[in-house]
Parts: C-alpha cells; sequence; structure tokens
C-alpha cells in the first residue's frame, strides 16, 4: 500500500504531504465539532425548548465551514505542491540517468517509452504523491479520532462503525496484487501504443512509398483496441473492489444507524447523539473509501514507477574523474573488442590493437559493416561497454569524466542532429563565447556561409532536426559546429556522404588542413579521402585486417587494394560516361534554359514566423518545409518560442463548439449511455434516500409519528447496499463508452495522420503529435466517462428531489431549486471562467515537453559530445517549471472553487434546515417534516457538486479536445484520388513546373521542362539544395505543382489513381527508415506475400544478402530503433533490396550509394544495370561512379552555374 523508495525519490514531497494531513484532520475536527453542536442545538427545538437555531450555534457552524474550507483549500494546495515537487524530481533523475547512459539508453528501454516515463509517468504520479499518501495516513488516524469523538457518547454505534470499517483496508490489501499486476500490464501496452506511434510518424513517408499504411493502420488499431481492453481489465478490477467498498461504507454506515435508531427508540441514546451517529457515520467510511479510489488511480502511476526503476537501476559502465589537459593527444587501443549490450550476436569488434599517434592522420576504411562507426563511438566514449583499454596519453578512456572527454574529442557523423533552434544556437552548443566572426569562419571554411548569409544570417531558424535544410546544408553546418569545439582529437565518419563534389571538396580541405595541428581519424568509403593519410587502417569482421599507407597498402593483395581498384574502376566508368553523355546534360539544360530562368542553386531564405523548404530527401526526418498551415518549432532553449500542432493556423474553436463536436461520437452507443444515467440516477438517489430514512428514523424515534421503525431500518439498509452495485454498473458503462470512442478517435486521428503524410507533417515536432495521439486523447476519457452522464443524472436527480420537497414541503422548493442552479450551473460556469487559458497553455505546454524531450534523446550524442547535457537539463528544468506554475494556478482555482463551494453548500444547507424550522415554527407545517427536508436536503448536493467540479477539470479536456480536432480537420497537402486513372508506366515529364514550398518567397523549381523516356536511367544533377529531391517529390505526387503538370504515362498525375501511382513507382529515400522489427519484416514491408526466393533474390541485388546469411538469427534478426543495430551502410543495402522486392517499373533513387563501400557501390551498380532493360531510373546521386549507370544527365542549377558535367 505505501512504496517507501517511490516516497524517497522526491523526498521534497514529504512536508506538502505532512501538511495535506494535519489540514485533512482540522477539517475533519471542524466538521465533528460542527454535527455535534446541530445536533444539540436541534435536540432542544425536539424538547420545545427553543424552535430555532440559536445565534451561538449558528457562529459555530459559521467558523466551523469557514475552518473546513480553508484547510480543504490547504489540503488541496499542499498535495498538489507535493505533487509538482515530486514530478519535478522525478524527471531530472530519468534524464540525469539517460544522460549517464548515454545513447546506449536504448538497449534498456525505447525512446518513446522514455519520453513518455519523463513526461506522462511522472506526470501519472500526480496522484500517488498528491492524493495517495496523503490520504492513506489520514484514512489510518480520522477513523480512530471519530471512534474517540462518539464513544463518550455513543459506544455501541461507534465499535459497530469501527468494526465495519476495518474491511476496507483489508479489501485494499486483497485486490493489490492483481491490480499490481493488472496495471502493468496497462503500462506496458500504453507503452508499446506511444512507441508504435511515434514509429509510425517517423516512417510513415515509409508507409507511402510502399503502401504500407492501411497495414499499419490495422496494426495500430490493433494496438489500440489491446489498450483498450488492458485499460478495462484494470478498470473492472478497479470498480469491482470500489463497489465491495461501497457496499461496506453504506453498508456499514447504514449499520450504524440503525444501531443509532434502535438506540434511540429503546430510549437508551439521546437525540444529540443519534444525530450525530447518523451524521458522521460516513465520515467513518469515507477516507478509507477515498483511499480506496485513489488507490487504484495510483496504481498506473506506481505501474510507471517499476519501470522508472528499472531504468533508474539500470547498470552504467563505472567512469572515474580524472583530469585531463592536454593540447596533443595521442589516442591507443589494445585488444579492444565490443558487443551491443543484448546481442547474442558475433562481437561488432574483437581484437582491435591501434595506435593513433598525436597530431597523425589516420583512416579507417572497410566495407559497410565492418565495424567502422562502432569504432569510432567506442575511440569518442559513446559506447562505454567495450572490452579492452582504449587511452588519451595513457589515461583510460573510462578513467575521464564525460565533461573532460567532451573537451578532447570531437566526432562528426554522417548523420549528425541539428536542434530546433536558430543557427547561432547550434553553433554556440560548441562554443558558448564564439563571436560571430568566429562562428562565421567556421561557415565559411565549410563552403555553407554564403547560403547562410543569403537565407537569414546566424539567426535563421531551423526546425526540428534541421529538417528544413537539405543534407548537405546539414552535414557542412554540422561541420562548422564541430570546428568551432576546438578539441585536440577529431573523428570524421562519413562527414562526407551525400554532399555535392564541391562541398565534399571543401570538407576535404578543411580535414586535411587539420593535419599535423590535430589527431584526425577519418572514416571513409571514399578512399581518396583517406590517400594522404599517415596510416590507414583496415577493419574487416571487426578486427584489422590491413594497416599501413596508401602506397603500401596497393601493392599488396589484399582488402583495401581491392577497394581501391573498384573504386578506381568506378571512377574510370563514371569518367568515361561522363564525357559521352556530356552533350546530353548540355542539351537537357538549354531546353529547360530555354524556358526560363528556372531553379535556385540556394535555399532561400526562412523567416521566423514561416521555413522554406530547400532541395531535402523525404526521410523519417521529414525534411521538407511544413505547409502553410504550420509553423517551425523554434529555438530549444526558449521554451515559448516553440509552436504546437497547428497553433497558428487553425481558428480557435469554442468550448462549445469542442463539445457539439465530440458529443456526436456517442450516438452509437445512446442505449449504453441511457442505462449508465438510470444505474447512475437510482445510486446517487440510494446514497439520498439513505438519509433521509434516517432522518424519518430519528423524527420516529424521537416523536413518536407512527411510521415502522423495523421498515425505515430495512430500507436504510437497502439503499446502502444498492449504492455499490449501482455506482458500479454506472461506472462501467461510462468507461465502456469513453474508451470505445477514444479507439476510434486515434482510428480516425491516424487516418489523419496518414492523409496529412508527408507534406504537412514534415518538420512538425514528433513528440508533440505522440502527445495528441496519446495524453490529449486519454483526457478526453473525462468528457465521455464523466461529463455527459453526469449532467444528466444530476439534472433527474434534482427534479426529483424538487418533487420530493414538493411532496413535504413545498415551501422550501424554489430555495431548493435556487440552490441546485447556484451549485449546479452558476458556479461551474464561473469555475470555467476563472480558469481562462490555463487548460490549454497546459496541454500546449505538455506537448512542448515531450518534443523537447524527444529531441533530446535523439540529439543524445551531440549533447553529450558538446558538454551540453547540463544546458539542456536546464532547459527541460525550466520548462518543467513553466508547466508546473501553468498547473498549480490552474488547481489554485480549482481548489479555491472547491473550498468555496463546500462553504456554500454548508451554508445553504444550514439556511435550508433554518428555514425550515422556521416554517414549523409559524405552523406551516410540522417540525418532523422540517427536520427530514432540511436533512435530505444536506445529503442531495453530490450530483450538482460533481458539476461544480467539471467547471475548472474540463478545461484540459476540451484544450486536447481542440487539438485533436484541429489535426482531424487540417487540409491535406495532396488528397489521394481513388477515382482516377489506372495507368501502366510508359514515360515521365515536367511540363513547364513550379513549385515553391508553402509559405516560401522564393521557387524553388520555376517552369522546369524536361522528358524521362521509358527504359532509360536519367540523372538529376546540381548543388545542394537546387530542387533534385524535390522533383523526385513531385513525381510521386507528395506535393503539387504550383504551376505546370507532372504526367506519369502521359497522364497529369493529378488525376491518376494514388494506388496505381504508387504502384509504379519505386521511391529510395536519402535515409532509410527501417522499423524495430526484425529485417525480414523491414525488407518484406514493400511486398509482404513475397516468397522467400524473391526476397532472397532482392537482397543479392542489394548486395545485402552475404551479410544477411552471415547473422546468426538471419532474416529474423532485429533492426533495432530506426534500425540502429545495423550501419548506415547495412541500412541502406537493406532499403535498396526492400525497392527490388517491390519490383515497380519506375525507379527513384535519392543517393542510393551514399553510405556504401566502392565493393558493394559496383555490386550494387551492376544490378541497377541489369534493372535498365525493363525499368526507368532516375537517380540523384553526388558519386559520379554511381551516376555513371545514367544515359542522361539533367542539371538543376542555375543556366549561369551550369557546366555541363
Amino acid at each position: 500500500m505505501f512504496d517507501k523508495r517511490l516516497f524517497e525519490l522526491a523526498p521534497e514531497a514529504r512536508i506538502p504531504v505532512f501538511i495535506s494531513v494535519v489540514l485533512k484532520v482540522v477539517a475533519l475536527f471542524a466538521n465533528i465539532i460542527m454535527m455535534i453542536a446541530l445536533g444539540r442545538a436541534i435536540e432542544g427545538i425536539f424538547q420545545g425548548t427553543s424552535t430555532l437555531l440559536d445565534s451561538g450555534t449558528l457562529a459555530l457552524v459559521a467558523v466551523a465551514l469557514i475552518v473546513r474550507a480553508v484547510a480543504g483549500y490547504g489540503t488541496q494546495r499542499a498535495g498538489d505542491i507535493a505533487a509538482v515537487a515530486a514530478k519535478k524530481s522525478i524527471r531530472t533523475k530519468i534524464y540525469n540517468k539517460l544522460v549517464s547512459l548515454g545513447p546506449a539508453y536504448q538497449e534498456t528501454v525505447s525512446t518513446s517509452e522514455a519520453v513518455q516515463l519523463a513526461v506522462e509517468g511522472s506526470e501519472q504520479l500526480e496522484v500517488y504523491f498528491g492524493g495517495y499518501v496523503p490520504q492513506l495516513f489520514f484514512s489510518l488516524i480520522a477513523p480512530v479520532i471519530l471512534f474517540i469523538c462518539l464513544l463518550p457518547i455513543a459506544a455501541g454505534p461507534a465499535c459497530m462503525l469501527l468494526a465495519c470499517v476495518v474491511f476496507i483496508p483489508a479489501l485494499i490489501i486483497i485486490v493489490r496484487r492483481k491490480a499490481t499486476a493488472v496495471a502493468e500490464d496497462y503500462w506496458d501496452t500504453y507503452a508499446d501504443l506511444g512507441s508504435m506511434f511515434l514509429e509510425d510518424l517517423q516512417g510513415m513517408t515509409t508507409l507511402k512509398i510502399f503502401q504500407a499504411d492501411k497495414m499499419r493502420h490495422q496494426q495500430m488499431n490493433n494496438t489500440a483496441e489491446g489498450f483498450r481492453k488492458a485499460t478495462m481489465r484494470m478498470l473492472g478490477v478497479q470498480l469491482t473492489s470500489i463497489g465491495a467498498m461501497d457496499v461496506v461504507a453504506y453498508g456499514g454506515a447504514a449499520a450504524g444507524i440503525v444501531v443509532a435508531l434502535v438506540l434511540l427508540f429503546q430510549g437508551s441514546l439521546s437525540f444529540a447523539a443519534a444525530f450525530a451517529v447518523v451524521f458522521l457515520s460516513q465520515e467513518f467510511f469515507l477516507p478509507m473509501r477515498a483511499l480506496g479510489s485513489l488507490f487504484h488511480a495510483a496504481m498506473s502511476g506506481m505501474a510507471s514507477s517499476v519501470r522508472i526503476f528499472e531504468l533508474l537501476d539500470t547498470k552504467e559502465t563505472p567512469r572515474k574523474d580524472a583530469k585531463l589537459t592536454a593540447q596533443q593527444c595521442e589516442l591507443s587501443c589494445r585488444t579492444v573488442g565490443y558487443t551491443y549490450p543484448g546481442s547474442s550476436a558475433t562481437p561488432t569488434l574483437h581484437s582491435i590493437n591501434l595506435d593513433f599517434p598525436a597530431n597523425s592522420f589516420t583512416g579507417i576504411v572497410g566495407k559497410s559493416g565492418a565495424g567502422k562507426s562502432t569504432l569510432a563511438a567506442v575511440l569518442s566514449g559513446h559506447a562505454d561497454a567495450y572490452t579492452g583499454t582504449v587511452a588519451i596519453n595513457g589515461v583510460e578512456l573510462r578513467d575521464l569524466s564525460a565533461s573532460t572527454l567532451a573537451t578532447l574529442v570531437t566526432v562528426v557523423p554522417s548523420d549528425s542532429m541539428l536542434f530546433a533552434g536558430s543557427i547561432r544556437e547550434n553553433l554556440q552548443m560548441a562554443a558558448p563565447c564564439a563571436t560571430d566572426a568566429a562562428m562565421e569562419g567556421a561557415l565559411g571554411r565549410c563552403g555553407i556561409l554564403n547560403f547562410v548569409r543569403t537565407a537569414g544570417g546566424l539567426d535563421l531558424v531551423l526546425s526540428e532536426g534541421g529538417s528544413n535544410l537539405s543534407g548537405g546544408q546539414r552535414q557542412r553546418i554540422a561541420l562548422a559546429r564541430a570546428l568551432l569545439h576546438d578539441t585536440p582529437i577529431y573523428v570524421f565518419d562519413e562527414a562526407t556522404s551525400s554532399i555535392d563534389a564541391e562541398s565534399e571538396k571543401a570538407i576535404s580541405e578543411v580535414i586535411r588542413s587539420m593535419k599535423g595541428d590535430r589527431t584526425v581519424i577519418v572514416i571513409a568509403h571514399r578512399l581518396s579521402l583517406v590517400k594522404e593519410a599517415d596510416n590507414i587502417v583496415v577493419l574487416d569482421g571487426g578486427t584489422v585486417a590491413e594497416e599501413g599507407s596508401h602506397a603500401e597498402l596497393v601493392q599488396t593483395s589484399g582488402l583495401f587494394a581491392q577497394l581501391w581498384e573498384s573504386q578506381r574502376h568506378l571512377e574510370e566508368r563514371a569518367a568515361a560516361a561522363e564525357m559521352a553523355a556530356n552533350s546530353n546534360v548540355i542539351a537537357a539544360s538549354r531546353t529547360v534554359a530555354a524556358s526560363t530562368d528556372r531553379v535556385s542553386s540556394t535555399a532561400v531564405h526562412k523567416t521566423p514566423a514561416q521555413p522554406e523548404s530547400p532541395e531535402s530527401s523525404t526521410s523519417t526526418s521529414a525534411r521538407s518545409a511544413a505547409s502553410s498551415t504550420h509553423q517551425p518549432t523554434q529555438a530549444a532553449h526558449q521554451p515559448d518560442r516553440a509552436t504546437s500542432i497547428n497553433q497558428a493556423a487553425t481558428p480557435k474553436r469554442s468550448n462549445f463548439a469542442i463539445m457539439r463536436r465530440l458529443i456526436k461520437l456517442v450516438r452509437p452507443l445512446a442505449p449504453r449511455m441511457a442505462l449508465a444515467i438510470t444505474l447512475g440516477t437510482i445510486g446517487f438517489l440510494a446514497a439520498i434516500f439513505l438519509m433521509a430514512f434516517a432522518s424519518y428514523g430519528i423524527v420516529e424515534g424521537t416523536l413518536g409519528t407512527g411510521a415502522s421503525l423495523s421498515l425505515l431500518c430495512v430500507a436504510a439498509v437497502a439503499c446502502g447496499i444498492l449504492r455499490g452495485p449501482l455506482r458500479y454498473g454506472e461506472q462501467l458503462c461510462n468507461h465502456d463508452i469513453a474508451f470505445r470512442i477514444l479507439a476510434y478517435i486515434r482510428d480516425v486521428l491516424y487516418g489523419a495522420l496518414r492523409r496529412l503524410a508527408p507534406a504537412k507533417l514534415e518538420g512538425r515536432a514528433k513528440g508533440d503529435l505522440v502527445s495528441v495521439a496519446t495524453g490529449d486523447i486519454e483526457l478526453l476519457e473525462v468528457f465521455y466517462a464523466h461529463t455527459i452522464s453526469p449532467i444528466a443524472i444530476a439534472c433527474i436527480v434534482s427534479v426529483i428531489m424538487l418533487v420530493f420537497f414538493g411532496a413535504t414541503v413545498p415551501e422550501v422548493v424554489p430555495l431548493a431549486l435556487a440552490s441546485y442552479l447556484l451549485v449546479g450551473v452558476v458556479l461551474p460556469i464561473f469555475a470555467s471562467h476563472i480558469s481562462g487559458k490555463a487548460g490549454e497553455h497546459l496541454r500546449e505546454g505538455q506537448g512542448r515537453l515531450e518534443s523537447f524531450t524527444l529531441e533530446s534523446l535523439r540529439g543524445m550524442r551531440e549533447l553529450l559530445q558538446f558538454g551540453h547535457t547540463q544546458e539542456r537539463g536546464n532547459t527541460l528544468t525550466q520548462i518543467t517549471n513553466e508547466l508546473c506554475k501553468v498547473e498549480l494556478s490552474l488547481k489554485a482555482r480549482s481548489a479555491a472553487m472547491e473550498a468555496a463551494t463546500q462553504a456554500i453548500v454548508g451554508s445553504l444547507a444550514i439556511g435550508m434546515v433554518q428555514f425550515a424550522f422556521a416554517l414549523a415554527a409559524s405552523g406551516t407545517t410540522e417540525l418532523g417534516a422540517a427536520f427530514v427536508v432540511g436533512f435530505t436536503f444536506m445529503s442531495s448536493f453530490g450530483p450538482v457538486l460533481a458539476l461544480m467540479r467539471l467547471g475548472t477539470t474540463l478545461q484540459q479536456t476540451f484544450a486536447s479536445g481542440g487539438r485533436v480536432l484541429d489535426i482531424l480537420d487540417e487540409t491535406p497537402e495532396t488528397l489521394e484520388i481513388e477515382d482516377g486513372s489506372n495507368i501502366e508506366f510508359s514515360g515521365a515529364e515536367f511540363d513547364d513546373v513550379s513549385f515553391s514550398y508553402a509559405g516560401a518567397h522564393k521557387q524553388v523549381l520555376e517552369q522546369v521542362r524536361f522528358a524521362i523516356p521509358q527504359g532509360e536511367a536519367v540523372a538529376l544533377v546540381g548543388e545542394n539544395g537546387c530542387g533534385k529531391s524535390t522533383t523526385l517529390k513531385l513525381l510521386m505526387r507528395f506535393w503539387d505543382t504550383c504551376s505546370g503538370a507532372v504526367r506519369i504515362s502521359g497522364h497529369d498525375v493529378r488525376e491518376v489513381h494514388t494506388a496505381s501511382l504508387r504502384s509504379n513507382e519505386g521511391y529510395l529515400t536519402q535515409d532509410t527508415h527501417l522499423f524495430a522489427g526484425t529485417i525480414g519484416e523491414n525488407i518484406r514491408l514493400a511486398k509482404p506475400d513475397a516468397t522467400d526466393d524473391q526476397l532472397r533474390a532482392a537482397c543479392a541485388k542489394a548486395s545485402v544478402l552475404t551479410l544477411i546469411d552471415s547473422l546468426p538469427s538471419g532474416f529474423d534478426t532485429p533492426a533495432g530503433e530506426l534500425g540502429g543495430r545495423l550501419s548506415g551502410g547495412e541500412r541502406q543495402r537493406i532499403g535498396l533490396a526492400r525497392i527490388f522486392l517491390q519490383d515497380a517499373p519506375f525507379l527513384l533513387l535519392d543517393e542510393p550509394t551514399s553510405n556504401i563501400d566502392a565493393l558493394n557501390e559496383a555490386a550494387i551498380v551492376e544490378a541497377l544495370e541489369g534493372e535498365k532493360a525493363r525499368k526507368t531510373i532516375v537517380l540523384v546521386s553526388h558519386r559520379a561512379s554511381t551516376r555513371a549507370l545514367a544515359d542522361t544527365e539533367i542539371s538543376l542549377d542555375r543556366p549561369t552555374n551550369t557546366s555541363g558535367a
């Protein structure tokens, strides 16, 4: 019942929890004093010594109501403060642990679940710290206090009540084990849902290419249905136990009341004592019953805590805190080995013995998958779980602190992460004190300064992942950042992949300029980059196969010589093809240029309000600009600048408009809703009339009206027993309705995202979208399970009670009606008004928090490398603090409204009692009737109080509903055509095509005209950012042209059946997206019904079959998150295998060999040569050796920049 370790995880919460418990006790004493005082005063009225409540009693009651309201407010505030303190503490601990684990955290937990644990996991612990723990201590104290207070005046009923109370903790203990297991299953299923959603969002372009989005949609629905069932299982346990506790609570209260009434009737108990028992009886059980409700509500949070503890308990590689300051560093490896955690495969590295002298230039080469990037991760300290010894100047790498290591080694990978924010902010990660001149100098060395100046300068805003830049532009900015870091050791890991020849030349010159001044290690597939190296290391199968200078290695017959010869052959072939095709490219350029000055060779300016996408690839990182309805995520360290989903474009809906849209979904489930309303109404009436029958019993025991006491006791017991099952039925129906609708909403949301992809999703914060699909949709449960039927129940119960009052004492009906309207209508509206936009800000902030956390995890390698983890953690704390400030503000208003409402209800109840007694004193009604009406009215506020609480709780719900509707209502960039023409590919054509990304000031393509005949291979050439990948996207119809037409087989693509179009096109994006399944599952995505022979043939063409067959599990080998268990070259070859398996007649290949070694490139080029006889190929590649297979080259540079090559 109490998790000591969880409580110790947030010591800051202890004092607020203690204060909350103390204030709960104060409120209880106030209630006890008030009821005893009322009992004695009313006893005097029944004895005829007075006719109304005396002023002293009224004053005491007023003070008690005020004390109870203030204590209630303080209790809730203290609980909220405890919850917030706990969330902040736990979130910080999770982030620090993830930083300690580094990129290897993925071996323990998926990125999606890590985000969920850090954000929603800590949020779900709110109930535990803010409600459950204070209530636990209070529920142990309250029955004892009540027993002590009632024992002197009503010993028998007090003992009966105390005896019944112990059944509730017994029930909690009985269900705890089952509840824990069910709750853990719930959390695991919820985490799976979030992981799958994030994975599909990141890979939606790939799914659309292979028309697999429909299949994944069904899988998502299956996962959502599994989550619904897991939720209902947890809810079933919760409702069953709560129902049983209701039976004990109300039945126990009825038992205590019956004992008191019998004793009153026998004359063994005074009126005041009987009154106190009747109206304090439920106070015995309410704390324990509330604990039971909170126990189950806290279980989901406690289930997440299990995963949090697993993460926090993950063993880290021991790291000491040695310091090392040196301008010149040598690096050495002795018997180094590395096996990826959780992998039973052959070690990726083994028996590596290498020396990297200070200020030397070392090249590392080998076939893709040889272990080169793994070695780079080991040398940089990002892969701590190595065996053997790695030392810098004789100091073991693991003995160095992370901060020290960050000052010694810089790695420049092929997929460097750029963060949302400005270029300045990204560069200053590496050098916080860098001047503008220093930053521009670094950009100039990398050949990207002119672009930056043209596009907006250092303050140019980048989207998440730099998705509004081309691949080459991102890579050069990342290189400039690395140069600013200025460490004695640099490791360049395929730093020139996917960039044009001119940029490659500039980067190569930068690397060569560092020779003799830095210890430089270059990992490359392009052997020319390491030709001048002092030493070249050849890796093969995870070990050093050869070592020596270029001159030495080419003289042998080893692997390097094979690679060199293969590359030389490819380059000679490329040179010959270039000479032969030179006239073709010139003619093509002139043909295009004759129409217009067409294409910008650089990306154009992106204003902070709206990015303009330059040339880029469609990939998992979503590299195009967003649509006109989307603003980019802004600077990562300025949370208020971040933009949530579609926030600027969609007109804000009123809460009423959102409610109207949401309520329409209930119509198919109306009969079930009617049943819930019926059961809820009867249940509330049972609770109310339990007190009514008790009041009748007191009147009978005191005045002897002739009513049957036994019948009244039976009726009271029946009401007490029925309340539990009726509440169970109502809640089960409500939640079944709610979670069926939530599953449906997830279905239509996923469908909307399919329609919007890829154009409207590129550049958007994926964490925010996942927040909508998980947290926002879950919040809609408040509307469907706790709003619709409670409103109906409150209306029906209020009408029935007014009828009852009218039949008993008609004169009180106006006051009762006014009271119900005040509490159930006026106060909720007022509560909603004072809440303002806090709920909306809270949900948008939650989305920002998830996006920021996701981006931090995706960029963990860069954060560690540049020693930026502390700054990023501070920003996370800042975002959390701002979010908590909004949350505390909203909850403060909610607590104030709750306290004020309790005081108002108490005052209305006392006013009704006094009014009823006044009517009795005037002879308008009988004293007994006045008593029954007054105290039945006091017990009848339950339904309308539920409405009052909706005034604040619905603020977040409507904000979440609005965020969901924003996505559902957004118009896709391109609508899929279902009734268009079906085609067989016979060629493609661009006819005066102009195109710009939404919101851009300049066009990427302008009046471009060219034809691609069937059976030809065409290469698109030009500088980075000139429009090559954009051309491929237009051929896929991921975007529509601004003017002109793209035609396939003579048909405008806007009139072609989308499924037919995609069936005719095979598109390989720059960055191959792999899903977290097996290698075989990833390849079969292109053709799920492929035979094993077809699968193997496709892999053979992609030169990846030998690799797969060498793996212990073959095609069943897990690819890992985003293909993280495979090298970049292996991922790219698997992507090619997917294309070959799809076997479309029209191939669009974007940098198909950028991460592949010369031997595998030769094999792939040969396979593509074999495909030319029956396929048409459009190729984008900065490798001349790959472009050599093209029959024609089409330049997309400006005519003045086109040289014909």
